[in-house]
């Protein structure tokens, strides 16, 4: 686990998974054109009992916070994402658009009938200073998932969110510009899908 690139290099030594956690892995002064945050947490992943109802946000944060951290300004990310309308993954895309351009896309096959889709980011002003934000907040997040106990992980979690009438408000119009074709695609595949069809049947 990436703990120094996630800025806590000192782990409690009596911590269940201490040998787990790896020193400074990516060079500060690194950076890339093109990140790729899609990875996972599967069920068939091997990890300890805490980890387990935290582990999604975990591996979300870390690969947001390290591929922002290390992406070069004007640079792209891609980032798989699920539930366009989660509250989540709703002021996830808001906040890009505070330091990108974006765009949604929904393959048409393989995806379609599941709620995954990706983001797009390109033109990416990774230090501005809502991105920087971003990335300390993500940080923030992932050292209160990996360490912290309940009551202070959903406090971390939850720090600074604005209201959803705000959100909605402010960000409701340009999400159905954004998510229309998402939703269209996964529509559209659920009407044909078989498990549907049947229970028409029914």
């Amino acid at each position: 686990m990436l703990a120094a690139d996630m800025g806590s290099p000192n782990i409690p030594v009596d911590h269940i998974d201490v040998r787990k956690f790896l020193p400074r892995q990516i060079d500060t002064s690194r950076v890339f054109d093109l990140v790729l945050c899609d990875g996972q947490a599967l069920r068939t992943h091997d990890r300890a009992p805490y980890r387990e109802k935290r582990e999604a946000r975990r591996l979300t944060t870390v690969q947001l916070a390290l591929g922002l951290e290390h992406l070069r300004s004007g640079g792209t990310m891609i980032v798989l994402l699920h539930k366009l309308e989660a509250w989540d993954t709703l002021c996830l895309v808001r906040l890009f658009t505070r330091f990108a351009s974006i765009k949604l896309f929904k393959p048409t096959s393989g995806h379609a009938k599941r709620s995954s889709f990706y983001m797009v980011a390109s033109r990416v002003q990774s230090q501005q200073l809502e991105a920087l934000a971003a990335i300390s907040k993500w940080k923030k997040t992932w050292n209160a998932a990996t360490f912290a106990p309940d009551e202070k992980y959903w406090e971390e979690i939850r720090k600074g969110e604005e209201p959803v009438s705000d959100m909605l408000e402010d960000f409701g119009p340009e999400l159905i510009k954004l998510g229309r074709k998402v939703w269209d695609v996964q529509a559209k595949a659920l009407a044909k899908a078989s498990f549907i069809k049947q229970e028409e049947n029914q």
